[in-house]
C-alpha cells in the first residue's frame, strides 16, 4: 500500500470514529439562564455569586420583580444594607400589591426602619384593585412600535409606569401595569396632576412622556413611533461633561 492510500485510510477511520462517538453533553451551567443559576446560588448560600447573577439577569430584564427581590435577599445576607433597601423598595413600589415578594420586602423594610411613608400601604403602587375615587382621572391607549426596521406591531405584555413628578401634588403617586395581548392599556384610577409615562424605570426606554391629567379627565394616549424616545423625550437626562465635549 503506497503512502497516499495509507493516509486516506487513516483519515476515513478517524472520521468514522468521530461519527460513532456519542455527542458530549452540554454544560448544565451553559444550558441554564442567569435567573436559574442566581436562584440556585441564593438557595445554596452563595450570596456573592447570587448577586452577580441577579445583576446579570436584571441587565436583560430590569422590570422583573423576582430578580429585584432575589438581589435584595442576597444583599441582606451580606449586610449590604443600602443595596437591600434599594431593591426591596423597588419591589414594594412596582410589584403587584398582593404578591408574596412585595409583602416580604415590605416587612423587611419595616423591621429595618427603611420604609418611606409613600410605600407604607399595600395599595399605593397599583390601585387597579380598588374602586375609582371621585375626581380621579384615567389614561388609556395602545402601544404600537416597529422593532429593528420591521413594520409597526402591537406591544403585548409591555410594562408601563406612570410616575408622579417631584415638587408636585403627585410626587408620591406611582402606577404600573402591563398591556394586554393587543397592546392596549388603561390606568383607571389616577390622581390628577403631572406624571412621567415610560416603559422602563432603568435602562433605555422606548417612551418617556409627560402626561398632565385634569380632574375626572379620560385621556387617550397612543404610544407610537412618532412619540417614542427617538422623536420625543420630555425628560432628557442631563449630559455628562465628557458627553458635552
Amino acid at each position: 500500500m503506497n503512502r497516499s492510500k495509507a493516509f486516506v485510510l487513516v483519515v476515513l477511520i478517524a472520521l468514522l470514529a468521530a461519527c460513532q462517538s456519542p455527542p458530549r453533553p452540554a454544560s448544565s451551567q451553559g444550558a441554564e439562564d442567569a435567573t436559574t443559576r442566581a436562584a440556585r446560588a441564593l438557595n445554596a448560600g452563595r450570596y456573592i455569586e447570587a448577586i452577580e447573577l441577579y445583576r446579570e439577569a436584571l441587565a436583560e430584564s430590569p422590570e422583573k420583580v423576582g430578580l429585584h427581590y432575589g438581589l435584595g435577599v442576597a444583599s441582606s445576607h451580606l449586610d449590604r444594607r443600602d443595596d437591600a433597601v434599594r431593591e426591596f423598595r423597588w419591589v414594594v413600589q412596582y410589584g403587584p400589591p398582593k404578591a408574596s415578594e412585595v409583602e416580604a420586602a415590605r416587612q423587611w423594610l419595616i423591621r429595618a426602619g427603611a420604609l418611606p411613608p409613600v410605600l407604607a400601604t399595600a395599595s399605593t403602587p397599583n390601585r387597579a384593585d380598588r374602586e375609582p375615587r371621585a375626581g380621579n382621572a384615567s389614561v388609556e391607549g395602545r402601544a404600537v412600535y416597529a422593532q429593528a426596521g420591521q413594520a409597526p406591531q402591537p406591544m403585548p405584555r409591555l410594562q408601563l409606569f406612570l410616575v408622579g413628578q417631584p415638587d408636585s401634588p403627585t410626587k408620591e403617586e406611582r402606577y404600573n401595569l402591563r398591556t394586554d395581548e393587543n397592546g392596549n392599556f388603561k390606568f383607571p384610577d389616577v390622581v390628577p396632576g403631572a406624571y412621567k409615562l415610560t416603559n422602563r424605570v432603568a435602562g433605555s426606554p422606548i417612551w418617556r412622556l409627560r402626561v398632565e391629567l385634569k380632574s375626572s379627565e379620560t385621556k387617550v394616549l397612543e404610544l407610537t413611533q412618532s412619540n417614542s424616545l427617538a422623536s420625543q423625550d420630555d425628560f432628557p437626562e442631563p449630559q455628562t461633561a465628557a458627553a458635552k465635549e
